[in-house]
């Protein structure tokens, strides 16, 4: 039995064990999210067939079966487990340029773009996609309504521990605001990548 398996058996169990309504609640539940799952997976696919309709793809001996089947195994997975509708448009994207590129000796980099997918928020993607669009960026100028300053900073390093972006110190003053070292930031080439694999429609 795996984590997943005994997660859900243990939730089972808890919701089992509440007075009176205990058994038809776990039922509801379970009932819910597989159809919830179901369908996220069944609508994806039936997208990704759509918006491929008509276009050149490579044929199936063109992919390493050993690399394409694991992703999109994990990918599938990934689908089913995603709540928000924007996320799981990136994952449609992605799924759709794994069969119209060849997934043959490039699974690593494939791979680390899913796994990033999985993790970026759709802010740390519009700060992303900011940098991208205007090189030289300094940190410390960047600001979003009603958003808070640690939240944005937390993003940012975010975002250079997935490779996408680079920092590099802008300036140094002595003295000054302890609000920490000026840093400019670009999209990283790995960066420019994700983005035309996974981001690019």
């Amino acid at each position: 039995m795996n984590n997943k398996e005994k997660f859900e058996l243990a939730v089972n169990a808890g919701l089992q064990a509440i007075p009176y309504v205990g058994g038809p609640l776990a039922t509801l539940y379970f009932g819910y999210k597989q159809e919830q799952r179901f369908q996220r997976i069944e609508q994806t696919l039936k997208e990704v067939a759509e918006e491929l309709n008509g276009m050149s793809i490579p044929s199936i001996e063109e992919h390493n079966k050993d690399e394409l089947i694991p992703l999109i195994d994990e990918l599938t997975d990934k689908i089913e487990n995603e709540h928000l509708e924007y996320k799981r448009k990136l994952y449609k994207q992605y799924f759709k340029n794994i069969l119209l590129t060849p997934t043959n000796g490039n699974y690593e980099e494939r791979k680390l773009f899913l796994n990033i997918l999985s993790q970026i928020t759709p802010m740390q993607i519009e700060l992303f996609q900011f940098v991208l669009k205007n090189s030289n960026v300094i940190d410390l100028q960047i600001t979003k309504p009603n958003t808070d300053i640690s939240l944005i900073r937390s993003s940012i390093l975010q975002l250079e521990n997935y490779g996408l972006i680079t920092a590099t110190l802008h300036s140094i003053s002595l003295g000054g605001p302890s609000s920490g070292m000026p840093m400019m930031l670009n999209a990283s080439e790995f960066g420019k990548r994700f983005n035309n694999f996974c981001l690019q429609n």
